[in-house]
């Protein structure tokens, strides 16, 4: 492992066992924390401000720690050994949720409003035993978990990548509440994908991994590095946990690749070799995220060709992505969103900015497919992203096709301008992304009156299902799960 920069001693710091008194507010306390994980480096602190005490541990204006008695050390902080894990994570997750929402609330320059109201989500740090992570709406809540594996034990919640990463789900969900009870490849993709960028570029603000990088990769960005690995510690776990390569590498994912867009419905159903691309919204979702490396990739090369560092370089194009992706996700549609039109609500949100990444973006995006020649055209702009959509509620009854679900009844919300012409029936597009997710296994068939634990609700492979079938009145309905991972 390669250490970070700031590494605290942990010689003089001892938990105060008593340090868990009455609520003191408005406080600046230094917590453990790590951008990337213990696979990749070793921790640094980082110091938050407006930090509440209380008898149940630190808490700040949006978020709330749960499940941990956590009492700070006798100097009023949180930092610890990684070696006492509990503490470690407990510390460490807090404050990267908390630097996640500050940092992108100040590139979007507002507060990002939860999808389920109130002021704070709540954290649990160690939910219990699994190699998994999710935010769910109806929760109200991040949770992380522990395992043990090959003797090792291995902690989410330690992990500024999977924090990080979580966060841009609940921050996603915030700004379109939407797109989490979409059924559409595309927009659950995005869901992931935009996780998987805001660990990508939360870790560009961290000297730290800015300095990782370039001596990992010695200026060039195609070199495997941190920033293109995605939870690299939680990679290694799961090839580890189930005796195969099951992600492609030290990692959970690779924004490294080559993948290109194509119509979700001519995807393979049971495609072969090591990791190959699904419909799957993580596996989907390694398409967008690969253009966004690329777009961040030639960012940083044409700063280090003006004479930036190439640490530098990161720092400064993961800043400009920052406000790049919160202009980006004003423009955005309300309902459900094609990676095509967010590609597009891109080169509007940055000629807003100035247009200096126009090229990289167009170069980046067509590279996969995602967008066309001329797509940056203005008529041909207005056509993918219509100036009156009207989202309305489309309800349907499937059919024969979809097997034991046949005569179930989903619902879903389309945003289509009145005024326009489309090719296809909104009520067929839906019954056709059923029938996708059908044929994927993320729809839970469930019978009357059974009851599901939280287990129940992911797969085999630890996804959450993206719908699972209630009964009203002997009548079978999808509904859409709002967990996500």
């Amino acid at each position: 492992m390669i250490s970070s920069v700031n590494i605290p001693s942990f010689n003089a710091i001892q938990p105060d066992s008593n340090g868990i008194t009455a609520s003191a507010a408005h406080k600046e306390v230094e917590f453990s924390y790590n951008p990337q994980d213990g696979f990749v480096m070793s921790p640094t602190t980082t110091t938050l401000k407006d930090v509440t005490i209380d008898k149940h541990g630190p808490s700040t204006s949006r978020v709330d720690l749960r499940g941990e008695n956590l009492a700070p050390n006798k100097d009023g902080n949180f930092v610890f050994d990684p070696k006492d894990a509990k503490k470690f994570t407990a510390a460490a997750s807090l404050a990267t949720v908390a630097k996640t929402v500050e940092t992108f609330e100040k590139a979007m320059g507002s507060k990002i409003d939860w999808a389920f109201g109130g002021e704070k989500i709540e954290l649990y740090p160690d939910a219990g035993v699994d190699l998994n992570a999710y935010y769910s709406r109806d929760e109200r809540s991040l949770n992380f978990f522990h395992a043990d594996v090959k003797g090792t034990k291995y902690m989410t919640g330690a992990s500024g990548e999977v924090v990080s990463h979580e966060v841009g789900h609940a921050m996603l969900d915030g700004i379109r509440p939407d797109y989490l009870v979409s059924w559409k490849a595309d927009t659950n993709g995005f869901h992931e994908a935009f996780a998987d960028t805001t660990a990508m570029l939360m870790a560009t603000q961290d000297d730290g991994v800015c300095e990782l990088v370039a001596q990992q990769t010695g200026g060039d960005m195609s070199k495997p590095n941190c920033l293109a690995y995605v939870a690299e510690e939680l990679g290694k776990a799961c090839n580890e946990e189930y005796g195969r390569n099951v992600t492609g590498g030290d990692f959970l994912r690779n924004a490294q690749n080559d993948f290109k867009w194509q119509a979700p419905h001519t995807v393979p159903k049971n495609p072969s070799g090591t990791d190959p691309l699904t419909t799957e919204m993580h596996s989907w979702s390694r398409i967008w995220t690969g253009a966004q490396y690329d777009l961040l990739s030639a960012m940083v090369e044409s700063k280090m060709s003006a004479g930036m560092s190439q640490a530098d370089a990161i720092k400064s194009s993961g800043q400009e992505c920052m406000e790049l992706y919160a202009k980006t996700l004003k423009l955005s549609p309300q309902s459900n969103c094609t990676y095509r039109q967010m590609a597009q609500c891109m080169l509007k949100a940055d000629a807003q900015l100035g247009g200096k990444n126009h090229q990289f973006i167009v170069d980046s995006f067509t590279n996969r497919n995602i967008l066309f020649e001329g797509d940056d055209q203005p008529d041909m702009m207005a056509m993918a992203m219509p100036e009156n959509p009207v989202p309305r509620k489309v309800t349907v009854t499937l059919g024969d096709e979809c097997g034991m679900f046949a005569g179930a009844e989903v619902s879903g919300v389309v945003e289509r301008d009145p005024n326009i012409m489309y090719a296809t029936d909104a009520g067929d597009e839906l019954s056709s992304d059923i029938k996708t997710l059908i044929d994927q296994g993320s729809i839970l068939y469930t019978e009357p009156g059974q009851h599901l634990s939280l287990a129940d609700k992911f797969d085999k492979n630890g996804n959450p299902y993206v719908g699972i079938v209630t009964w009203t009145d002997g009548k079978m309905v999808i509904e859409r799960n709002t967990m996500i991972s």
